[in-house]
């Protein structure tokens, strides 16, 4: 999928301001500032450093390189202000993508565009236009009954011009719908501009979202704001809860009269946008809390869809096994055949608070240290997962007979042992202190073998 993405992104290289490859580190691999336009680094001096040396503001939180290595998902189209001293920032459109071979995540690209220089206006205009959705709904892997009723919906509305909002757990795929939703609409051409509230400061959201004139305040510029950027296409707006209370009027009043006006200006600008926004809080909870007023929840909640998670719809297990391990065949350039009965037991166990993105990464996890033309075992499976099953408790059943209960507290102390050694028979017997074909014998039992 990354390598496809690339290659798209090829073609728009040449207009681009600045590239930066870096190793899982954050070291410095590459470095091409083609106008030296976002800052006065030179690539002799960028190799070979840190990227929090030559940005000191940067951290691992508000870092879209460090974001796309964690999770290993692309991020595109976020726009953020980038610090050139203590006086002067600038907005710029990056999109950054983790770089996978055999080992996993080794890196990661990151392509930025300037969006404040006012010499090269027409050159930002068409080159939003590149940056469309990079998801389509057959992206998003389920075979849940409900959840595959929700995605035919969204197809159909898709065509609307009408706001979504979309309420779903970390995780649970709520951009990759917000990318596919614009994909299947009529303003598929026009611009899709994605931006996650909580990653930007309360101080500067204002002047992100509307735009600034020269002069409005110090060290403003000409600014367009992301509703000017994203006219004529999308406006994706995550996290929505985390955007400051005294900001949303001014966010209401842009979707009742179809106009924004920058700091500054007394103009108004007409735009045309869908805006499309997301919560990982239920919607109930945001407005109890006030995070969110209620007048623009409604304005934005005029198509609604509920995400749901993935501890909810086990089903999907299965068939998203299926889709990593052919996905991460490719990519590590192994034929792992399966997974074992016994592994694929634990994952259906487990809860999956990370929902679809946790277990992505479990299976990645996995390809690193399974063998080739194998399958993925027991002991493939994340210590923090075996942790997490190993302390849970069990509820007796007190309807059962005394051996019963008696044969359910020994397979399930057995079992939890087993797992804690990673399935290591003679430790676990050491542990049990019982003798190592005893073990064995208990082990047939209870099909625990």
């Amino acid at each position: 999928m990354y390598k496809n993405i690339l290659g798209q992104m090829k073609d728009s290289f040449k207009d681009t301001d600045l590239i930066i490859v870096t190793d899982r580190e954050g070291k410095v691999m590459y470095y091409n500032n083609f106008n030296d336009i976002l800052n006065k680094i030179s690539s002799q001096d960028a190799i070979g450093k840190s990227i929090f040396e030559l940005y000191p503001w940067l951290t691992k939180e508000n870092s879209t390189i460090f974001r796309v290595m964690e999770t290993g998902e692309p991020l595109v189209n976020h726009v953020q202000n980038i610090k050139l001293d203590e006086k002067n920032s600038i907005y710029a459109l990056n999109s950054a993508f983790p770089l996978i071979n055999e080992q996993g995540i080794i890196g990661a690209i990151e392509v930025s565009t300037n969006l404040t220089n006012e010499s090269k206006p027409l050159k930002h205009k068409s080159q939003y236009s590149n940056f469309n959705a990079k998801y389509r709904f057959d992206d998003f892997i389920t075979n849940d009954p409900k959840l595959s009723e929700l995605l035919n919906m969204l197809k159909s509305v898709s065509q609307n011009s009408s706001n979504i909002f979309i309420y779903g757990e970390t995780g649970t795929g709520k951009e990759i719908i917000a990318h596919a939703i614009h994909d299947r609409s009529s303003r598929r051409s026009k611009p899709f501009v994605a931006q996650n509230c909580a990653a930007i400061p309360a101080t500067i959201m204002e002047s992100l979202l509307f735009g600034s004139t020269k002069g409005s305040y110090t060290g403003a510029g000409d600014k367009p704001g992301l509703f000017e950027i994203a006219n004529g296409g999308t406006l994706y707006l995550d996290e929505i809860n985390s955007m400051p209370i005294e900001l949303q009027p001014k966010l209401l009043r842009v979707i009742e009269d179809n106009a924004v006006r920058r700091i500054g200006d007394n103009r108004d600008i007409c735009i045309d946008i869908r805006i499309i926004a997301s919560t990982n809080e239920k919607p109930t909870k945001i407005l109890e809390e006030k995070k969110m007023r209620t007048d623009l929840f409604f304005r934005l909640n005029v198509i609604s869809a509920e995400i749901s998670a993935l501890r909810d719809r086990k089903g999907d297990i299965d068939v998203l096994l299926d889709h990593f391990i052919a996905s991460y065949n490719s990519i590590f350039n192994k034929n792992v055949v399966s997974i074992d009965s016994k592994a694929k037991q634990l994952l259906y166990q487990y809860q999956w608070p990370g929902n679809v993105r946790e277990f992505k990464n479990c299976i990645e996890s996995a390809f690193n240290i399974v063998d080739n033309n194998t399958m993925i075992l027991k002991n493939h499976i994340p210590d923090y997962i075996l942790s997490n099953l190993n302390i849970s408790s069990n509820t007796i059943n007190i309807d059962k007979t005394l051996p019963a209960l008696l044969d359910e507290y020994e397979k399930d102390t057995i079992e939890k042992i087993l797992i804690k050694n990673r399935f290591n028979v003679l430790r676990t017997a050491k542990e049990l202190g019982i003798p190592r074909q005893t073990l064995y014998y208990k082990l047939a039992k209870y099909n625990l073998a």
